[in-house]
C-alpha cells in the first residue's frame, strides 16, 4: 500500500470517528461489516463466469471425443446452443446481488440502529418498538434497490442483459472457430483463458481471431458485472444508512466522508465541500446526496446526530410533557408506535 493510499485511509477513518463522535463503535462496526462485504464479491462473481466458461469448454472436448471431428463445423455448433442459451449467468449473478443487497442494507442500518438503541437504554422506553421499527426500515430500503431503475431498466433486467451479453461473447469466438475450422482443444482453451485472463491473452496467443472479431468481444467478460455488483452493493449501503438515520430521533444530517482524501474525483469533493449550513459535507434529512457517486465509489456516508447529553435530557423531558418536544412527539407517533 502507497503512502498516499495510507494517509487517504488514515484521513478517512479520522473523518469517520470525528463524526460518530462517542458512537465510533458502531461507525466502525458498520464500515467493516461493508469492506469485508466489497472485499469477497469479485472472486465470486469471476467465478460465475468461470464456471459457465468452463460448461461450453468441457461440452466441446466431449463433442470431439463422441466423433463430431478434429475442426469445429457447423454440428458443433447446433450442438452447442442449448448449452450455451442455457447459461446460469443470471441465476447466479442475482444470488450474488440478492445477498449482498440484504448484507449491505443490514451494514448501512446497523450504525444507527446502535445509536437508537444506546439512546433508548437511558430512558424506560421499551426496545421492542425500536426493533421492529428498524427491521421495517432493512425491508423498505432492500425493496428499494430493487425497484429503483437506470436507464429505464430494473436491476433484474441489467443482471439478465449482462449474463446475455457474456453468452454472446462465448458464441462469437465458437462461431469464428467454425468459420475457420479450428481445432476444438483450441476452441475450448480460448473461451477458458478468455473468461480468466481477458481479452488481451486471446490477442497474444491468437492474433488472427482477434483480427477478425475486432470490437464484437469485450476486454474483459465479466467487468461490467463486477461493476455493476460493486455499484448495487454501494448503493444498499447508502440506502441502508439514510433510511436508518430516517428513524432514529437525534438524526440532524448526513456527512460525506471521502474515500481518497489526497486526490478525489470532483464529483465527490463536492458533495464532500458541499455547505448546506450544517458543515461541509453535511446535508439535512431528506436531502441526502446518493451512494455511490459513480461506479467504484468507496466514499461513505456517517449519520450525523444532537449531542448525546442534550438529547437525553430532551428525551426525559418529552417523556415528562410530550408537548415540550413537538420533534419527539412526532418520531413517537410516526416510528415508535406506529409498528405493527
Amino acid at each position: 500500500m502507497s503512502k498516499f493510499v495510507m494517509k487517504s485511509a488514515q484521513e478517512m477513518l479520522r473523518q469517520l470517528l470525528k463524526t460518530a463522535g462517542p458512537y465510533a463503535k458502531w461507525a466502525l462496526a458498520a464500515r467493516k461489516k461493508y469492506i469485508n462485504l466489497r472485499l469477497g464479491q469479485d472472486q465470486e462473481v469471476r467465478r460465475i463466469y468461470i464456471r459457465a466458461a468452463d460448461k461450453v469448454a468441457r461440452e466441446i472436448r466431449r463433442l470431439k471425443r463422441q466423433g463430431y471431428g478434429n475442426r469445429m463445423n457447423i454440428r458443433y455448433m447446433t450442438a452447442l446452443e442449448l448449452s450455451l442459451r442455457q447459461n446460469s449467468i443470471v441465476e447466479s449473478l442475482k444470488g450474488i446481488v440478492s445477498g449482498s443487497i440484504e448484507k449491505a442494507v443490514e451494514a448501512g442500518t446497523s450504525y444507527s440502529y446502535g445509536v437508537t438503541l444506546s439512546q433508548i437504554s437511558r430512558t424506560k422506553l421499551a426496545k421492542e418498538p425500536i426493533q421492529r421499527a428498524f427491521f421495517r426500515a432493512n425491508t423498505q430500503a432492500v425493496e428499494a434497490c430493487w425497484a429503483r431503475t437506470q436507464g429505464g431498466l430494473h436491476l433484474s433486467d441489467r443482471l439478465w442483459r449482462h449474463s446475455e451479453k457474456a453468452r454472446t461473447a462465448m458464441t462469437e469466438i465458437i462461431q469464428d472457430a467454425v468459420a475457420t475450422g479450428e481445432d476444438p482443444v483450441e476452441t475450448a482453451r480460448a473461451l477458458e483463458k478468455y473468461v480468466r485472463r481477458g481479452k488481451k491473452t486471446l490477442a497474444y496467443e491468437y492474433p488472427e481471431m482477434m483480427e477478425r472479431m475486432g470490437s464484437r468481444i469485450p476486454q474483459d467478460v465479466s467487468y461490467e458485472a463486477l461493476r455493476l455488483v460493486r455499484t448495487e452493493t454501494a448503493a444498499a449501503y447508502g440506502e441502508g444508512t439514510i433510511v436508518a438515520a430516517s428513524v432514529t430521533p437525534s438524526y440532524i444530517g448526513m456527512k460525506w466522508v471521502l474515500s481518497n482524501y489526497s486526490n478525489p474525483c470532483h464529483i465527490c469533493k463536492g458533495f464532500a465541500e458541499a455547505d448546506h449550513g450544517l458543515g461541509k459535507g453535511i446535508y439535512p434529512p431528506g436531502g441526502e446526496p446518493p451512494m455511490p457517486a459513480h461506479p467504484n465509489c468507496m466514499c461513505t456516508l456517517v449519520s450525523v446526530h444532537e449531542d448525546t447529553d442534550a438529547f437525553i435530557d430532551r428525551l426525559n423531558a418529552w417523556m415528562k410533557n410530550p408537548a415540550s418536544q413537538p420533534d419527539l412527539e412526532k418520531w413517537y407517533q410516526d416510528v415508535y408506535s406506529n409498528v405493527a
